[in-house]
């Protein structure tokens, strides 16, 4: 399916790229970044700009409101095998979980969007924590190896967009 951006692109006479890098690195640049960080996935069932032009993606999104591209990369970065996903307890109108990072959280029983409600973590302890790093955070975990190559064929060295590398947050994901 062929998206046809609704809105013009904001006008500029650099690439997307080098707005990018020349922002974050306190140079002039010609207009600030245009990007967004992304949409609920009700969004895309109930706003009627995505409905009509049948968006169901935040790619799509993109391409449809015309923002300045932007892409990243990443390997599998968390926890490997994750924690398995488990329902501990039913309410009203909420589900109690053990969630794929062993957090007890307490999730909206109709499944819309929302930050869970976190309760309690897996992970108490300092033995917890070595632990859970040594079962679940093995640097020599196959599914960690990254296809390097491919993703240089995906996003050659003259792009005009910038390459963001995703390796994780000092708060979580």
């Amino acid at each position: 399916m062929e998206i046809k951006p609704i809105r013009e692109k904001w006008k500029g006479y650099m690439t997307d790229r080098e707005r990018f890098n020349n922002q974050m690195h306190y140079k002039p640049f010609d207009r600030t970044f245009n990007m967004e960080f992304g949409y609920w996935d009700e969004n895309f069932k109930e706003w009627p700009v995505f409905v009509e032009n049948n968006i169901t993606n935040n790619k799509q999104a993109d391409i449809l409101f015309n923002f300045d591209k932007i892409a990243v990369v990443s390997g599998n970065i968390w926890m490997n095998p994750p924690f398995p996903h488990k329902i501990i307890e039913e309410k009203e109108n909420v589900y109690i979980i053990m969630n794929s990072d062993g957090l007890l959280a307490e999730v909206p029983k109709d499944g819309h969007d929302t930050i869970p409600h976190f309760m309690e973590s897996s992970i108490k302890t300092p033995d917890d924590w070595k632990r859970v790093k040594e079962e679940k955070f093995r640097r020599d975990d196959p599914e960690r190896k990254v296809d390097i190559e491919k993703i240089k064929s995906m996003h050659p060295p003259n792009r005009d967009y910038p390459l963001g590398v995703n390796c994780g947050s000092m708060i979580g994901k």
